[in-house]
């Protein structure tokens, strides 16, 4: 299979090819490197060398792993409930084990021991790629914000008022 050539742009900067694009916003997206390179028909190495010679697709592709583990992330936030009632299933269950039973506790007192996310922790970090990167990281995930400094704003001062009415 021949590189992609009509792939839409991951970044503003025009030094990238079609197929570093691509490999971007594939990564973005969550797959891996192999699964990236074997969708665009190049070999894995490709965007090693790639990764060490070119320093706008080096920048471009933290972006796209800070992003991609953003998106493992959301698919674990998201079942997270379901895994938490499996555990509780396994804690109840008479015919588990008491290994199966006592690993099911410990994980559960493992995630109550550790410390919640910090929502101002993250919103620095964003705000220093952004200042970094001079874009607001949205831009990336297709998403057009009115400014960065709006942005900023809504997403790390209104979002924890807005949880604090809530409750």
């Amino acid at each position: 299979m021949a590189p992609t050539t009509d792939a839409p742009r991951y970044s503003p900067d025009r030094s990238l090819n079609p197929a570093q694009h691509r490999i971007l916003a594939l990564l973005a997206e969550g797959q891996s490197i192999g699964q990236a390179a074997a969708d665009v028909g190049i070999h894995r190495n490709t965007i090693r060398n790639w990764r060490r010679s070119v320093p706008a697709f080096a920048r471009e592709m933290e972006f796209a792993m800070r992003e991609q583990a953003l998106a493992w992330h959301q698919q674990a936030v998201e079942l997270a409930p379901r895994a938490a009632q499996v555990l509780s299933e396994i804690l109840d269950s008479p015919d588990a084990t008491p290994a199966l039973r006592l690993r099911a506790a410990l994980a559960i007192l493992n995630i109550a021991a550790s410390a919640p996310p910090s929502i101002n922790a993250l919103c620095t970090a964003t705000a220093e790629m952004e200042a970094h990167y001079g874009q607001t990281l949205g831009w990336h995930l297709g998403v057009v914000h009115k400014t960065k400094s709006e942005n900023h704003a809504q997403s790390c001062t209104t979002a924890p008022d807005a949880q604090a009415r809530a409750a």
